[in-house]
């Protein structure tokens, strides 16, 4: 008898989650390492392109004035005390069913300047798809600022970056600054991670598990 109950049991759990339609996720994993290159621009600007108007420069260096996270390598964006625009850009390519996640570490100290305050500074990080649209990823103000120290940002792609082929992406930090604030945003680390998709699948009821019991 108790075998019977048992058995009844687990049929009418088996039918009930069936008919709620519950879902089981598939785990999230690492699909293998950043394909970043030269992440800590430890090698200088190689594999990153530089654009810096309207006046010249390479955002790229190793200067002790603003030391690097780690090594001695990092990207400087602003700081020119003049209003204009600097911008690092790299094209990684993104695996097949995978799901992008951008992650770098950012510092972006604050200084008063006289009478003007704050500085107007603004970091922006994009994601350019293949098609050419671009995705905000983030962006923040340097009235916050980070009190001398690097932060680290984490960042999931949006879905337009999960495909079924392989797709070339770039990504870009601007800073965007007036005259009235020297100080840069520092860039140091970027890694390009790619997870599995996670996956919501139907439970299944394997045929033959429950079978009549007998009077």
């Amino acid at each position: 008898m108790r075998k019977r109950a048992r058995r009844a049991s687990m049929l009418a759990a088996a039918i009930a989650v069936a008919a709620t339609g519950m879902f089981v996720a598939a785990p999230n994993a690492s699909a293998g390492p950043s394909d970043v290159a030269n992440p800590g621009f430890e090698s200088g600007n190689a594999s990153w392109h530089e654009k810096v108007t309207p006046f010249a420069g390479h955002p790229v260096n190793n200067s002790s004035a603003w030391p690097a996270r780690t090594g001695t390598g990092k990207a400087e964006l602003g700081g020119q005390g003049l209003t204009g625009m600097s911008r690092i850009s790299q094209q990684v390519t993104v695996p097949a069913s995978r799901v992008p996640v951008l992650s770098f570490w950012v510092r972006s100290d604050v200084v008063h300047s006289g009478a003007s305050g704050f500085g107007f500074r603004q970091l922006i990080v994009e994601a350019t798809a293949e098609d050419g649209t671009p995705y905000e990823l983030h962006d923040r103000m340097n009235k916050g600022g980070t009190n001398g120290s690097y932060e680290q940002v984490t960042v999931t792609l949006p879905d337009a970056f999960y495909r079924s082929a392989p797709q070339k992406v770039n990504i870009s930090f601007t800073v965007i600054e007036d005259a009235a604030n020297r100080m840069p945003f520092l860039i140091d680390d970027v890694a390009m991670e790619y997870r599995f998709k996670r996956i919501d699948r139907p439970v299944t009821i394997p045929g033959g598990i429950f079978r009549p019991v007998g009077g």
